[in-house]
């Protein structure tokens, strides 16, 4: 078990991570054409939503739970 300061301290870390990688995300956004990073994006989240689907057909998650987030989603 970690004691209270290990658990501050990997906090503390994954905070200090976090911030990097949308620092290097922003700065990547700014510096590349719009259609080549959101081509990117689509392609991630596309590939999640595949997953996510495989998953379902091999009755890995319980599909309605994962059809009722699924229309969360694009309700946004």
């Amino acid at each position: 078990m970690q004691s209270s300061q290990e658990f501050e301290d990997q906090h503390r870390r994954n905070v200090q991570r976090r911030r990097a990688m949308i620092k290097r995300w922003a700065e990547y956004v700014r510096t590349h054409d719009d259609r080549e990073w959101s081509r990117q994006q689509n392609r991630l989240i596309d590939s999640q939503l595949q997953s996510a689907n495989d998953m379902a057909a091999a009755g890995e998650t319980d599909p309605s739970r994962f059809l009722a987030a699924r229309d969360r989603i694009r309700d946004w």
